[in-house]
């Protein structure tokens, strides 16, 4: 009796042991649901009370006298209970994590900016930059490159040279044309992870540290309201960072409501004012030179229509985004060979597909998105596979299947997607999706009824001659203006009402600046 005593002492101990370990995990579960309000709250409600129920049955088992494989059945158990409680916690973590990291660190309370040289410079310190070249970026993070200048200003009199993108930057200090530059903390990241032998090659010799200031955040809530997002891929290989032309111009108009999606492919040589170039006519892809917030601006103002968001991808993008998914179902219209990511056309180099249903991987997806010189496809076609390649995507993502590549996406999203959306608003978004599954529905609206003209352009000069852009019509600038109309405003037929007299009146009003060039107005129109 005595030697079995303390035996079963030992025995509860271990299994109390076990208890506490599955009630911490318990607790880190449930630490991660709450800080990021991803899923409903009636999931963790029930989560929470499930868990409790297991928990006092276990706890219960464990005071009492009970056979020796129950005991190591309950243990196993526990252990196993564990991983499953360890394994949504981690992927709920690490999401956080990422979309912290890709929606511009909103709640981040400081921003770090490197000042760094190339690894053979003499320069060691910031006042050691005195009479130095220095480059700052005066593009999407002008901010945090104007209060490095105003730092740096304090310890040595420089030289600076500005330019719109990091990319050049960086190519600029690497030939010795610049002798340090500035860079915040998140670009940092973004460029080691696109530019080969980046952290090879630099060494940092100063880190500032600049409090960010708190902002107004967009007060939309995007689980109801109806939002607009505006979506950028520059036509080369790189960070999205880049300040370069915009080749694909798609806008998604989301309505949560009706849990229906318009997506609007814009022309890359549409003729619109460029708000950069003070609204001088100008392509949309050269608006993308000037920042992502030239291009928002400029359609804003062309199509009266307000953006709530942006997201800006590379060529790098589209390719690690479709590999991470493994691969994307698209029905190629047809048949055809082209460059590579590198842009060249050998023939060992060349991507070839062929007409029809198929799963294509990221090259191919690319090289699916560029096409255009099939003769009586051009333009128009590669914006009809843009749309496809998206529509693919989204297919892909809202699949139970996108669970076994989740956690791939989560390691690739922060090195090659920069947008503006707050990591508060789609964890809102997709846990009023979680909380009310419903089938959703998307719809492409063309823009290919204007006519192709030859016109200046504001971002080249006059002396270089015409180019070839793209007229919009009326017709297609109110189509689009119309759609984001009737997902702001949905028409309920208790309150519908038709007068054949005023039917013009109820047409929205579209840009009525006189500096506008419409398809009726071309000098040489191509059809």
């Amino acid at each position: 009796m005595t030697n079995k005593k303390p035996k079963r002492y030992y025995t509860r101990t271990i299994d109390l042991i076990f208890l506490f370990i599955l009630l911490l995990v318990g607790i880190y579960m449930l630490y991660n649901a709450l800080t990021f309000s991803i899923l409903p709250k009636k999931w963790i409600l029930i989560g929470v009370i499930f868990f409790l129920m297991i928990y006092i049955t276990l706890f219960l088992l464990s005071l009492r006298k009970t056979k020796r494989w129950i005991i190591i059945t309950k243990r196993i158990f526990i252990l196993v209970l564990c991983v499953l409680l360890c394994i949504p916690a981690f992927f709920l973590q690490k999401s956080k994590q990422t979309l912290n990291q890709m929606f511009q660190m909103e709640e981040k309370e400081y921003t770090e900016i490197k000042i760094i040289t190339s690894k053979n410079s003499s320069i060691t310190s910031l006042d050691e930059l005195a009479s130095h070249r220095v480059g700052f970026q005066k593009g999407s993070d002008i901010e945090n490159s104007e209060y490095a200048k105003t730092e740096i200003k304090k310890s040595a009199d420089i030289q600076m040279v500005e330019e719109l993108d990091y990319t050049t930057l960086i190519s600029q200090m690497m030939i010795g044309n610049i002798d340090a530059l500035a860079i915040s903390d998140n670009y940092y990241d973004m460029s080691k992870n696109n530019i080969d032998g980046f952290e090879d090659n630099i060494k940092t010799i100063a880190t500032l540290k600049k409090k960010n200031p708190k902002t107004e955040k967009k007060q939309k809530d995007i689980s109801k309201e109806p939002f607009v997002v505006y979506i950028s891929g520059l036509d080369n290989m790189g960070s999205p960072d880049q300040q370069n032309r915009s080749d694909t111009n798609i806008l998604l108009i989301v309505n949560p409501r009706a849990n229906h999606i318009d997506m609007v492919s814009l022309p890359r040589d549409g003729y619109i004012p460029n708000t950069a170039l003070h609204n001088e006519n100008d392509k949309l892809a050269h608006t993308g030179m000037y920042g992502i917030s030239a291009s928002v601006s400029s359609i804003e103002n062309f199509f009266g229509i307000p953006i709530d968001y942006y997201a800006r991808v590379s060529f790098n993008s589209l390719i690690e985004i479709v590999d991470a998914m493994n691969g994307i179902d698209v029905d190629v219209e047809i048949s055809f060979c082209e460059q590579d990511e590198n842009r060249s056309f050998k023939k060992e180099d060349l991507i070839c597909l062929e007409k029809g249903e198929q799963t294509l991987n990221g090259k191919q997806a690319l090289a699916y998105s560029r096409h255009r010189k099939t003769p009586g496809y051009d333009n128009p076609g590669r914006e009809r596979a843009q749309r496809r390649i998206i529509n693919a995507i989204i297919d892909k993502l809202i699949t139970p299947n996108a669970l076994t590549y989740v956690n791939s996406l989560l390691d690739i999203a922060p090195d090659y997607v920069l947008t503006d959306m707050p990591a508060s608003q789609i964890a809102k978004f997709i846990s009023s999706e979680l909380n009310n599954p419903q089938p959703w529905t998307i719809s492409s609206i063309s823009t290919d009824n204007g006519v192709n003209d030859s016109r200046f352009t504001a971002s080249i000069p006059k002396e270089e001659g015409t180019s070839s852009v793209y007229l919009f019509s009326k017709e297609d600038v109110q189509a689009v203006h119309d759609a984001y109309e009737s997902a702001l405003h949905p028409l309920e037929m208790k309150n519908f009402q038709f007068n054949i007299n005023t039917i013009d009146g109820n047409t929205s009003n579209i840009n009525d600046d006189p500096n506008i060039v419409w398809d009726t107005m071309a000098i040489t129109p191509q059809y």
